[in-house]
Order: structure tokens, then sequence, then C-alpha cells
């Protein structure tokens, strides 16, 4: 990936009610596992994916998104806006002449005691006012993908399971009335409707 310099970047698909999909959860939740920097355990990488995304944190430069992990260490930063698509060009190029699949990395998950654990820190944040009944909804949706589902720390869980988890609670989310009132009322004002 080539990113400008002064590039905002985030996952905030939670403001319209539903959970970033075609891989947006599943990519962070494993950057997040897989980064040597960070620390070990399922319940790090899990904590943090559902933090950023659950409050739709954005990162304020490409330097910044590559701290939040958006930007992976290989990908590149353009600082002339004039040059971007030129960079990034180059840089598919570049990638396309030994191009591999990557191989697949199963995760163990929490399961269902991560899930509650996200649950109850969901419902402090609505008892105290600064989440509405909707954000519960989608942060629940949210909590059960980043857990890996009905798993165990004992099992793996593919990356194919966690987009199968994915792909049902998006679809999910964007049948219910609030999340369509949501994505209606941010076409039709530009703001995000707190429902």
């Amino acid at each position: 990936m080539q990113a400008h310099a002064e590039t905002y970047a985030g996952l905030v698909e939670a403001g319209v009610g539903v959970i970033p999909g075609w891989g947006g959860c599943k990519e962070i939740l494993f950057r997040w596992f897989f980064d040597g920097k960070r620390p070990k355990g399922p319940m790090p990488p899990v904590i943090k994916a559902f933090e950023m995304i659950g409050t739709a944190q954005v990162a304020k430069s490409a330097a910044e998104a590559r701290d939040f992990l958006i930007l992976r260490e290989g990908d590149g930063i353009t600082m002339n806006r004039d040059r971007l698509l030129a960079d990034a060009k180059a840089k598919a190029l570049a990638l396309a002449r030994n191009y591999s699949p990557p191989e697949e990395k199963p995760i163990s998950l929490p399961g269902p005691t991560a899930k509650a654990l996200m649950d109850m820190a969901v419902k402090g944040f609505r008892l105290s006012g600064k989440a509405t009944p909707h954000d519960v909804v989608v942060a629940g949706a949210l909590a059960r993908v980043l857990s890996g589902g009905n798993t165990d720390i004992t099992e793996t869980v593919s990356e194919d399971q966690v987009l199968t988890l994915e792909r049902d609670a998006f679809v999910s989310l964007a049948r219910t009335s609030a999340t369509i009132d949501r994505i209606q009322h941010m076409l039709k004002t530009g703001k995000p409707l707190r429902n």
C-alpha cells in the first residue's frame, strides 16, 4: 500500500451501525495478533481491535496509521500528493513481479469469555451515557467476531472462520431498523445518528 503522509484512516463503520466488512475486522485482529512488538496472549489483540473499531479511532497521519497497524511496515508513505499515484503504481508493479499469496495462519481466540468481558465494558459505557442502545448492539456483534464466536482458547480459528463471523454480523446489523436509520441519516445530513 502507498499512502499520503497526511492520510486520515480508520475503521469507522460502527458510526453507521455496522462493523467493517470484507475483511476489515479480520485484518486488524490478525495484524495485532501477529505484531511482534505488542503484548502477547489472546486478549491484548482482541481488546485493541475492539477499542479501535468500536470507538472508530482515526489515525490523523500515515505515521499514526502505521502505529495503529492500518498501514504495515512495508507500506510506503509519499510526502508529495502529486507523486502518490505514480508511487503507488511503481509499488504495485514491483510487488506483482514476485507475488505469492500469503500463507494462512490460524490463531487461538478466547471465545465467549472474551465476548462477556467486552459486553460488560460496553454495558458500563451505556450506564454512564457514553453509548446508545444501538451502540450496544453493534458492539455485541463486533465482540462476537473478534472473540472468535463459539471457540475456545485451546482451539484454533482460521481466517475464513473469522471472515464468516464478520460477514454474518455485518449482514445481521445491516438488516436492523436502527442501522438503516443511521445510514439514511448519514446520507441525508453527513452526520452520525446517535440512536
